[in-house]
């Protein structure tokens, strides 16, 4: 999954276990509960998708397919302000390569 490893604290665990009740531990959930899990960590990592597919009774696999298919899930952190520039045709003939080479920059 990923090479970067974090430490769920204990709290964080039951947070996850808690979530995952409130749906009844119920497979059919999975993304709601994946949904409830981001909002409360800002991502999904590795360890937090082995706590949901425990507890949910379903395979690490099934919960990584299920978060590397929906592009709303994120396994990395992301910024307080996330930033996206066009870089289609149209914004890139009215100088989008100048904005995101500024961007690089800083």
């Amino acid at each position: 999954m990923s090479s970067v490893k974090i430490e769920l604290r204990k709290d964080q665990v039951e947070k996850i276990k808690s979530i995952c009740k409130s749906s009844d531990n119920n497979p059919g959930e999975l993304i709601n509960v994946l949904h409830s899990c981001q909002h409360e960590f800002g991502y999904l990592p590795a360890e937090v998708q082995e706590v949901v597919a425990a507890e949910m009774n379903v395979s690490v696999a099934r919960v990584y397919g299920v978060v590397t298919f929906y592009s709303f899930f994120s396994m990395i952190p992301k910024g307080k302000f996330p930033i996206s520039i066009c870089t289609g045709t149209a914004c890139y003939v009215r100088g989008a390569e100048n904005v995101l080479a500024e961007f690089k920059r800083n």
